[in-house]
């Protein structure tokens, strides 16, 4: 039996999950047709365009959820427009590489892993429902930023100025997924889908070492320096 002071943070973690589904799902918007006017493959774009529709759907589903975990109809988020970050390099292919990388081929990537976690730690039907519908798109869009900088819309100069740039990126990118969540209880609600801080933690540094710097290497982006800064800040 989960407590009523639970219950409202799930349905507040929930409430702020929909805000960062449909962030993400603009910035999938405006980056297709980006992509698409800098050469980049169609199957790219239409993963793209696909994915922007996949978030507006996980947004309703997180408002379900958050509305039924509070035990009343909630008011969804109201978003105009998110603009892209901007990492002011002056190639713009570069932009576009240094874009996909962080939106895609990292917080995706760690995003399907960390899914994954909440997935297999889930009990309540209905939080493995939505972790499981969550988990299925994540996958596709973590995967089109790895067949973007693998496709011919990236140079070997493009790579190369990647690679230097990549312990950025993942400053950029970590502590936000290292940050305890603030509703939740440090030991989780493993079986409605949460599960502890230090879970989380670890879950996101094996994505990043197991998954996120050999996904670089294999397309060709060399992940040293990033592989160094990654096991000199964030691995103990």
């Amino acid at each position: 039996m989960i407590s009523a002071e639970h219950r409202g943070a799930i349905a507040e973690h929930w409430r702020r999950r929909a805000r960062s589904e449909l962030e993400v799902g603009r910035a999938f918007a405006a980056m297709a047709p980006l992509l698409a006017s800098h050469g980049a493959d169609a199957t790219v774009v239409r993963l793209l365009e696909r994915g922007a529709r996949d978030e507006e759907r996980h947004a309703a589903l997180c408002m379900e959820l958050a509305s039924t975990y509070a035990g009343e109809p909630l008011e969804p988020p109201f978003i105009v427009d998110v603009p892209l970050p901007t990492f002011g390099e002056r190639d713009p292919d570069l932009e576009i590489a240094l874009l996909v990388s962080g939106m895609c081929c990292i917080n995706e990537t760690i995003a399907t892993a960390w899914l994954s976690s909440c997935l297999s730690a889930a009990t309540e039907p209905i939080a493995v429902a939505a972790n499981r519908a969550h988990l299925r798109d994540e996958i596709d869009h973590a995967r089109l930023g790895w067949a973007h900088l693998a496709s011919r819309a990236v140079s070997p100069e493009i790579r190369d100025a990647l690679a230097a740039r990549l312990p950025a990126l993942l400053a950029a990118n970590l502590p936000g997924w290292e940050r305890a969540d603030a509703l939740l209880p440090d030991e989780g609600i493993p079986e409605h889908g949460h599960p502890s801080t230090t879970t989380s933690r670890r879950v996101v540094h094996d994505a990043v070492r197991d998954v996120v710097l050999p996904g670089f290497a294999f397309v060709g982006v060399d992940s040293r320096a990033a592989t160094d800064y990654f096991e000199s800040r964030f691995v103990k």
